[in-house]
């Protein structure tokens, strides 16, 4: 096959997986996508303990991968925005205290790290080190939150806390074949890092299904390459470019009850948990089922520039869109903008596993830097 006939070939198959998905209408529902601040159905009625086959049916979801912005059926992909200032001086990242979480014990975490963030003061800096460094690369696992002022009319006291990823969410105990189950909290994307529990940066009461929001915040998570290695996951570029490296958040309400966490509940992807700039009924229960694409590059290249998750909507430099998402390949990071405070860790997809136009698109897209394994 010529080289011109393979270009054709790729670019034809790239223009077939971008799918714009607005006015997808859920069943039961009689409103079309919009923005919605508490899921459109109660979890407590409907849960993966007696509606199992509600969340293994992908159409029951809106699937937002490869949505293409219009903003004449999807203008709320670009509502909410947020602009970063810079962190306090002498506020540094402190040193958490980390705890063993056994084999399934999710709610069990080290003393709290406490940061007080006063009145139209920026919210950036707030983060903690684990004091676990690679050996590999000499890099620290850390969490560090980058945000605008506190504009909430009074002094928030921000804690973090962590804990280690426990047995059960290690590379072994996920879930291969990809529907729900109540094996582990992981499905089939086992934890690459630490676990970060956030609370106190909430501007509303708690939502029925647990969430609590924020203004909006950028979270960046930095992980071990030798945790990265132990998941036998494709390489970091990859990973990124196809949707399986990422930022994620331990949805608590999946098994009806938010204030515990069992093994029916689901580690999916940070970004949807956000009130603002998602769909009704957004595909809370996969970890897969996220909107938009991941931006290639640090969260300072994101911040700098004008491109965004969604292809066709841009952004202003130094401007934040609740939604956005990436990762850097050569720092070890993971980066998204969300609007809600919880359970925190880095996830990768731990095989072979890939889809076929983000392969493609990584046999195509030209970068300036090289990651060299150790």
């Amino acid at each position: 096959m010529n080289n011109t006939l393979k270009l054709s070939l790729i670019a034809s198959l790239l223009l077939a997986s971008s799918t714009t998905y607005a006015g997808f209408v859920p069943p039961g529902l009689t409103v079309a996508a919009g923005v919605s601040n508490s899921s459109n159905f109660d979890y407590s009625l409907t849960n993966v303990k007696n509606n199992i086959e509600f969340f293994n049916n992908d159409t029951n979801f809106f699937n937002g991968r490869d949505i293409i912005f219009d903003e004449n059926s999807n203008a709320f992909l670009d509502t909410i925005r947020g602009t970063i200032t810079a962190k306090p001086q002498g506020r540094e990242k402190k040193n958490a205290v980390l705890v063993d979480a056994g084999f399934k014990n999710y709610d069990t975490f080290g003393g709290a790290q406490s940061f007080n963030v006063g009145r139209n003061q920026s919210f950036s800096g707030v983060g903690v080190k684990t004091g676990k460094v690679s050996s590999l690369d000499g890099g620290e696992e850390k969490f560090e939150i980058f945000g605008g002022n506190n504009t909430s009319g009074s002094a928030m006291n921000i804690t973090m806390q962590v804990r280690e990823k426990s047995q059960n969410e290690l590379f072994g105990a996920h879930d291969r074949h990809g529907h729900h189950s109540s094996n582990s909290v992981i499905g089939h994307s086992p934890l690459v890092s630490s676990v970060m529990r956030i609370h106190g940066m909430g501007i509303q009461e708690m939502s029925s299904d647990g969430r609590i929001k924020t203004n909006p915040f950028a979270l960046e998570a930095t992980y071990r390459q030798e945790d990265f290695d132990a998941t036998y996951s494709l390489t970091e570029l990859e990973e990124l470019i196809n949707g399986c490296l990422f930022l994620g958040w331990l949805n608590t309400a999946l098994d009806g009850n938010h204030l515990d966490i069992t093994d029916d509940d689901r580690w999916v992807h940070a970004v949807q948990g956000n009130f603002d700039n998602m769909p009704d009924n957004p595909n809370r229960h996969d970890e897969h089922g996220v909107i938009g694409n991941a931006v290639i590059g640090t969260l300072q290249d994101y911040i700098d520039g004008t491109f965004t998750s969604i292809p066709g909507l841009s952004k202003q430099p130094g401007e934040i869109r609740v939604g956005d998402h990436g990762g850097d390949h050569v720092s070890n990071t993971v980066w998204a903008i969300v609007d809600h405070t919880s359970d925190f860790a880095v996830i990768p997809e731990p095989s072979t596993y890939a889809l076929l136009i983000g392969t493609l698109a990584f046999s195509i897209v030209a970068l300036s830097r090289r990651k060299l394994n150790s």
